[in-house]
C-alpha cells in the first residue's frame, strides 16, 4: 500500500486539517490560563502520534457514507460551534465556552471523514478525535464536584490513617487538624492533576499496546485507583512531616512529594499494561 500521500490526498483532508488548527489555537488560550491544563500541547503532540500510527492502516476504499448522517454531524457541529462563539463573544472564554467549541469541532471533523472516508474511517479514526478531549477543560459545574470529591475523599483517608497510627487528626472539610498545625489538602494535593495525567497515560498506552476491551477497560480503572492511592500516600507523607517539624517541614517536601506521586502513577501504569500485554498474548496463544 502506498502510504505517502498525494496532492489529492492533502486537499481531501485540508478542511479537517483547518477545524483542527482552529480548535487548538482556541483551546490554547485556556491552556495558557489555566494551571491545571498545561499538558494541553502534549495532548496534541500524544493525538499527533495515535494519527500517524493509523495513517498506514487506514481503509482506502470508501465505505457508507449516509448523507443524513454526514448532514447530522454538520447541523450539530454548527449548532455548538455558534452556541461556543456566542458564549466567547457574550462572556467570556471559559470552560463551558471551550466545551462547546469542541463538540462543535469534533462533530465537523467526524461528519469530515464519513464523507472523504466513509463510516469504516471514521471509525478508525475515532479514538484519536475522542481521545483529545482529555485537553478540554471540564466546565465547572462538573469540575467542582469532582474536585471537592477527591479533596474530601483523600482528607478522610489520611484522618483515618493518622489517627490509626495514634497522631490525634480531626478533619474539617478538607483541612486536617494536627496537634501543633493544619495541613489543608488543596487542589494540587486532592490528585486532580495526577488523576488527569495518569488518565491520559493510562488511555495512551492501553490503545498502543493492548487489543482488548476489557484489558483496556482494566488499565483505565487502575490508572483511577494508583492515581488516588498515590495521591493518599502524599498526603500521608505530608501530614507526618508536618506533625514532626511544623509548618517548615511541609513546605521543604511539598513539591518533591509531588513529583514523586507522578513517577508512582506513572510507574504503576506502565508496569500494568507490560503485564496486561503479556496476559493478552497468552489468552490469544490459547484460543489460536
Amino acid at each position: 500500500m502506498n502510504t505517502k500521500p498525494d496532492l489529492r490526498t492533502l486537499l481531501l483532508w485540508l478542511p479537517g486539517a483547518l477545524v483542527v488548527v482552529w480548535w487548538i489555537r482556541d483551546l490554547s488560550h485556556l491552556w495558557a490560563s489555566l494551571v491545571e491544563y498545561r499538558f494541553g500541547w502534549v495532548v496534541v503532540l500524544l493525538t499527533g502520534f495515535l494519527v500517524w500510527e493509523r495513517w498506514p492502516t487506514r481503509p482506502t476504499t470508501p465505505g457508507p457514507r449516509p448523507l443524513w448522517l454526514i448532514l447530522g454531524l454538520g447541523a450539530a457541529g454548527f449548532g455548538f460551534v455558534l452556541m461556543g462563539e456566542l458564549y466567547r463573544i457574550g462572556l467570556s472564554r471559559a470552560s463551558g465556552q471551550a466545551l462547546l467549541l469542541s463538540l462543535g469541532c469534533a462533530s465537523f471533523i467526524a461528519a469530515h471523514l464519513v464523507g472523504i472516508g466513509g463510516t469504516n474511517l471514521a471509525r478508525h479514526f475515532r479514538f484519536p478525535l475522542l481521545f483529545f478531549f482529555v485537553a478540554v477543560p471540564i466546565p465547572k459545574i462538573l469540575w467542582n464536584p469532582i474536585l471537592l470529591g477527591l479533596q474530601e475523599l483523600v482528607a478522610v483517608l489520611n484522618v483515618e490513617s493518622l489517627q490509626a497510627m495514634g497522631i490525634p487528626a480531626i478533619r474539617r472539610g478538607s483541612v486536617i487538624q494536627l496537634p501543633n498545625t493544619l495541613v489543608g489538602v488543596d487542589e494540587a494535593c486532592s490528585g486532580i492533576r495526577s488523576l488527569q495525567s495518569t488518565l491520559m497515560a493510562a488511555l495512551f498506552i492501553g490503545d498502543l499496546t493492548l487489543k482488548r476491551w476489557g484489558s483496556k477497560t482494566f488499565l483505565f480503572v487502575a490508572g483511577i485507583l494508583l492515581a488516588v492511592i498515590g495521591n493518599w500516600g502524599r498526603s500521608l507523607f505530608l501530614s507526618l512531616a508536618a506533625h514532626r517539624g511544623g509548618s517548615d517541614a511541609l513546605n521543604a517536601v511539598h513539591d518533591s512529594a509531588g513529583w514523586t506521586v507522578l513517577l508512582f502513577t506513572a510507574t504503576g501504569v506502565a508496569v500494568l499494561s507490560w503485564i496486561m500485554v503479556r496476559i493478552d498474548a497468552h489468552a490469544r496463544s490459547r484460543s489460536a
